[in-house]
């Protein structure tokens, strides 16, 4: 819409010195002649443009104007746009960067030359004075968070905006899951929320084949279909399924385990497991006293310390990872 256009545009100009038409056109896909005529339709809104003829020239909003900056500070503003970078660190390329575009034309102006001006273009020191790139950026060196470790494969971003459209339209979707215990279904769910918790992102809807809430982790979800068919929303939210049920998505035996690790690895013992459930054995070894779900992954997490732990408890789950070692170890025989 030619609106959200015209907003998207004082947005990228607010944050930046100058611009150029080519550039303008480029980014949001127009003619340059789409783009003057945008830039007469700002200037009878009331908003200051200025226009610097030349082959370094382009267009820039008069440090004269400014947004209100009355309902938050800068330091907040900071902090918000940190976390919303970190935030689309793992999403799908482009789905809030409108949103932070916005956020950095809130900052405020400040003394200095911003990089993105020519050296050449006949500029004020006024308008140079605007950038806030360089702040922001001496800012990001104090703070940064980043998610994209945990945002996935190329796959789980299709996943993820092929569920993220049928949560907006609020129609039924189909998959194909694998569970905790390496078991594979065919699903069919009201899709309700998208959550990252546990450092993954997950689906939390309605499971017309449990019938019941569930929560679907994306990197094991395939085959994602939109059925065209729509679904009224349930009452329950996800922070209140959270609170109150068992937050895995089967059913699942929680077990109490103790885990004597050795002394080497203390380092991942402390950063992992709560001071208050683990206790110095005389031999310097770590005892761990923990409760996890039994299945596949938790005989996973305890192989993965190799020769650095032992089970001690319970007796059934020492023989599970007994045999399942002597089995690894027979691969390499």
């Amino acid at each position: 819409m030619k609106t959200d256009r015209l907003l998207s545009i004082i947005i990228y100009l607010l944050n930046r010195d100058l611009v150029s038409a080519r550039e303008l056109a480029e980014k949001f896909e127009v003619s340059v002649r789409t783009i003057q005529r945008d830039m007469e339709a700002i200037e009878l809104a009331g908003i200051p443009i200025m226009t610097i003829q030349g082959p370094s020239g382009g267009y820039a909003i008069m440090d004269s104007f400014k947004l209100d900056r009355q309902l938050v500070s800068t330091d907040d503003l900071f902090f918000i746009i940190t976390a919303l970078h970190g935030i689309e660190t793992s999403l799908p390329a482009g789905s809030i960067s409108g949103t932070i575009e916005k956020m950095k034309g809130l900052l405020p102006r400040e003394t200095g030359r911003d990089e993105t001006v020519p050296e050449d273009a006949a500029v004020s020191s006024a308008a140079r004075g605007r950038g806030t790139s360089g702040r922001y950026s001496s800012r990001l060196e104090k703070l940064s968070i980043d998610f994209s470790a945990f945002g996935g494969s190329e796959r789980q971003r299709e996943v993820f905006k092929q569920l993220e459209r049928a949560i907006e339209s609020e129609v039924l979707v189909s998959f194909s899951y694998q569970n905790n215990r390496m078991e594979r279904t065919d699903r069919v769910v009201e899709p309700m929320t998208l959550a990252f918790k546990w450092r993954s992102w997950y689906l939390f809807g309605y499971c017309t084949l449990r019938e019941d809430y569930r929560l679907f982790r994306l990197g094991r979800i395939r085959n994602v279909e939109m059925l065209g068919k729509t679904f009224r929303h349930r009452d329950m939210r996800f922070d209140e399924f959270f609170e109150e049920t068992n937050p895995w998505e089967d059913s699942t035996e929680w077990i109490d385990i103790t885990l004597k690790f050795d002394s080497y690895i203390r380092p991942v013992v402390e950063e992992f497991y709560e001071q208050e459930k683990t206790e110095e054995g005389p031999d310097g070894s770590l005892i761990a006293h923990v409760r996890m779900p039994e299945d596949g992954w938790v005989y996973g997490l305890i192989l993965s310390y190799g020769k650095f732990v032992e089970v001690l408890a319970p007796e059934r789950l020492r023989g599970i990872i007994s045999s399942a070692a002597r089995e690894i170890y027979s691969l390499y025989e």
